[in-house]
Parts: C-alpha cells; sequence; structure tokens
C-alpha cells in the first residue's frame, strides 16, 4: 500500500516544480516588455498622392514618394502635373495681364521631399513640410485660336500641408499650402489680345487623394 502513494507524492512533485519551470519564458517576456514600433515597422512605404485643379494652374497632378520606413518622417520621389485651356483661376494665379487671352500649362515635372513633423491621434493627422523643384511648360492663345506663344520656367515651391488618414489606414487625404518661385525664363509672351508676364511668385494650394502602398 505504501508503494502507491509514495509514486503519488513523487507525480505531486514534479508537477509543482514543473508549473514555474513552464511559467518562467511568459514571465520574462513580460518583464522585457512590449516590442518598441521601431522593431515591428522596418517596412518602407510607397505614398501615391492625386490631385484635381489647384492653384498652381494644373488641373490634375499626381505624386509619387518612397518612404525608406513607414513610421519614418522623411520620403522623396517624383511629381507631375498638367492643364487645359479654360483655368482662368490658375491663368490669373500664375500671369500678369491675362485679359482675353487663354492660358494652359502644358506640363510639370520635378521631385519632391516631404518631412513629417509628428502623428497625432493614433498616426489619423500628420502634419508636415515639403519642398518641390522642377521645369514647367506654359502655352497661350487669345480666344479659340491657336497656340500663339509658349514659356518654360523653372519652379520652386516649399509648403506645409497635413496629411489626414482615419484610423491611420492606407487611404486619406493630404493638403498643402505654400508660396512658389519662378526664377528663370520669366519673359514676356507677345499674343494678339496683349502681352502675359509670368509672376516670380505666386500662391500654391492642393488637396489630393493619399493612398499609401
Amino acid at each position: 500500500m505504501r508503494v502507491p502513494s509514495l509514486n503519488a507524492v513523487s507525480v505531486s512533485k514534479a508537477v509543482l516544480l514543473a508549473v514555474p519551470l513552464m511559467a518562467s519564458p511568459a514571465l520574462a517576456d513580460e518583464a522585457a516588455g512590449p516590442v518598441p514600433p521601431q522593431e515591428r515597422e522596418r517596412r518602407g512605404a510607397v505614398l501615391l498622392e492625386v490631385s484635381p485643379p489647384a492653384l498652381d494652374a494644373s488641373m490634375y497632378g499626381v505624386r509619387l514618394d518612397i518612404a525608406p520606413s513607414m513610421e519614418g518622417p522623411f520620403s522623396f520621389g517624383l511629381m507631375g502635373r498638367a492643364g487645359q485651356w479654360g483655368n482662368s483661376l490658375g491663368a490669373k494665379t500664375r500671369f500678369e495681364g491675362v485679359g482675353g487671352s487663354e492660358i494652359k500649362l502644358n506640363y510639370a515635372v520635378g521631385a519632391d521631399a516631404r518631412y513629417t513633423l509628428g502623428s497625432f491621434a493614433n498616426g489619423t493627422l500628420r502634419p508636415f513640410v515639403g519642398l518641390t523643384a522642377g521645369f514647367e511648360e506654359f502655352v497661350t492663345r487669345s480666344g479659340k485660336g491657336p497656340s500663339e506663344a509658349a514659356t518654360t520656367a523653372a519652379f520652386l515651391e516649399p509648403a506645409a500641408g497635413l496629411m489626414w488618414r482615419p484610423g491611420a489606414g492606407r487611404v486619406g487625404l493630404s493638403a498643402r499650402v505654400g508660396p512658389g518661385f519662378t526664377f528663370t525664363d520669366v519673359r514676356n509672351l507677345e499674343v494678339q489680345a496683349g502681352d502675359l508676364r509670368l509672376k516670380p511668385v505666386y500662391p500654391t494650394a492642393s488637396l489630393g487623394l493619399l493612398v499609401v502602398l
């Protein structure tokens, strides 16, 4: 009768010793604390921004930025935009002496850089500052006639903006505003309706759809 009781005591002791040993890894993980976000998120990200008509005389624009880290503040990329006839607000923003002339932004291409200043509301709001530099070409005409003159110029556009991504999801909005500077080939364009001149300083503002890939 003593053998079964000795076996029961041995089993009980083994169970009591095994429980703390099995629990020790979990306790060690808890003591080490949660894994920091910098270690969890090392992937890069691609930011695609599509803009409708804006004050830069464009009718549509695209920005494609690459961020080395999804949680990092820096991103770099390329931008492109184009316009069409009839954008009178954009023409008056960019040119002096518009009068009865029509102006179209043929194209604008450049490089883009962005620095995120912070993250609020679990990443929903991200203010940033940006800088865009490139070249653009405009064509003009009187009324509905054929193109009469063209000009190319270099531009520099610093901006302050805000990215809004509900719940820090992959889709949101990106708004930016700032001054623009034209610093080459700022010459008069001779058209029948009068002379046009690119403004050396102009306002920029845009609101675009933002998608994080």
